[in-house]
């Protein structure tokens, strides 16, 4: 018997697990081609997902909508922060700042040419000087200072005034032609010191109206005569001023003879000699009774030193550069010996031709800068 062509079924049988294989290869490909990466777990995410579940059955169960989300109403204080912040911006604070200053600057710019119009339109009316005030600052010869007010009297001491308050305040409106703004404070200053009664001055101004003005006067200190034979005052700088009415010891105290009246080193002499005329009255004084008033006038500018003239007998003394008080002594005994004619008294000091001596009319001149032999000059 003859079998059909074709596979056998032995051959199929055979052959179908290889298919059966092959198959099985192909799907566990494709099975690893559509085999997904697992994400890892996330917490926030899933609580996510929980909350979306249950808003979701909560809104089926009320019969709402699962399309749509119900929003939540804003809170009242919601939103608070960054509106504030929106106007506390760096830029807008900077931006009103900036127009704060500007219409600050335009305010001030306007009133200040209202101010220019108004004193050009009036002429400076408001400058124009309407009171001089005059405080006095007072300068013993001890050097100290007393001020005072414009009538003169600090408390209730009284103050000599040398040169008036009206005096000075026609010297100051002369020179404030044009206002209190525009005046010249120096060229005031300047004109009340050349005024001899005036030592020194300040001047300030207070607008709109005043001058105020602190003046402090020469103080008298002895009386000088000058090359030229007037008699003046002579204070501490060394400056001559005034005359002899201004000094209230004036007939008590010896005058400085021969002091010079100007000229560059004028008032360095003048100084040089009144220091000298100080320590003399000193030494002449120290001791009871004082002896400058004994003194009619003092000279500083004998190369021998201090010479002296006597108030009674107008006698020259010279008394060299020291001990003052002594040699004035010796001369003064020396000339009351020979006006009571004590021969005995003057042959104590050694001097020659004691009749000659006796019989002149007045001595001249006195030489005691040496004690043990003292010269004499007479007038035949």
């Amino acid at each position: 018997m003859t079998k059909p062509k074709g596979r056998s079924t032995g051959d199929r049988d055979q052959r179908r697990p290889a298919g059966k294989e092959k198959s099985a290869a192909t799907t566990r490909r494709r099975t690893a081609q559509v085999v997904q990466t697992e994400r890892p777990f996330d917490l926030a995410e899933r609580a996510e997902s929980h909350r979306r579940g249950a808003r979701a059955k909560t809104e089926r169960q009320r019969g709402g909508s699962s399309r749509g989300r119900a929003t939540q109403r804003p809170l009242p204080f919601e939103g608070i922060q960054a509106s504030l912040m929106a106007h506390l911006r760096p830029e807008l604070f900077t931006q009103r700042l900036v127009k704060l200053g500007a219409v600050i600057l335009l305010l001030l710019l306007a009133g200040a040419l209202v101010m220019i119009a108004y004193n050009l339109s009036h002429g400076l009316r408001i400058f124009a000087l309407r009171e001089v005030v005059v405080h006095r600052q007072t300068r013993p010869a001890d050097g100290t200072g007393v001020a005072s007010n414009s009538t003169g009297q600090p408390g209730d001491e009284k103050v000599r005034q040398l040169i008036s308050d009206r005096e000075i305040e026609e010297l100051v409106r002369k020179m404030v032609p044009a206002g209190v703004l525009r005046v010249d404070l120096e060229q005031i200053r300047a004109e009340l010191k050349r005024q001899e009664y005036i030592r020194d001055v300040e001047v300030r101004r207070l607008l709109p109206d005043t001058i105020s003005l602190r003046v402090t006067e020469r103080v008298p200190v002895a009386l000088a005569r000058r090359q030229d034979g007037m008699l003046k005052c002579i204070d501490e700088d060394g400056t001559l001023f005034g005359g002899a009415e201004l000094l209230e010891n004036g007939n008590e105290t010896p005058l400085i003879g021969s002091v010079q009246q100007d000229g560059e080193k004028a008032a360095d002499t003048n100084r040089a000699y009144l220091a000298s005329y100080q320590k003399l009255i000193a030494d002449l004084d120290q001791l009871e009774p004082p002896l400058s008033p004994l003194i009619d006038e003092v000279f500083f500018n004998d190369p021998d030193g201090v010479r002296v003239i006597l108030a009674n007998s107008q006698t020259s003394v010279f008394l060299g550069r020291e001990d003052y008080r002594k040699r004035l002594n010796l001369a003064l005994d020396l000339i009351d010996a020979v006006r009571n004619r004590n021969l005995e008294a003057i042959r104590l000091f050694r001097v020659g031709d004691v009749d000659r001596l006796i019989g002149a009319r007045r001595i001249n001149y006195m030489n005691t800068t040496n004690a043990n032999r003292i010269t004499i000059g007479l007038d035949e």
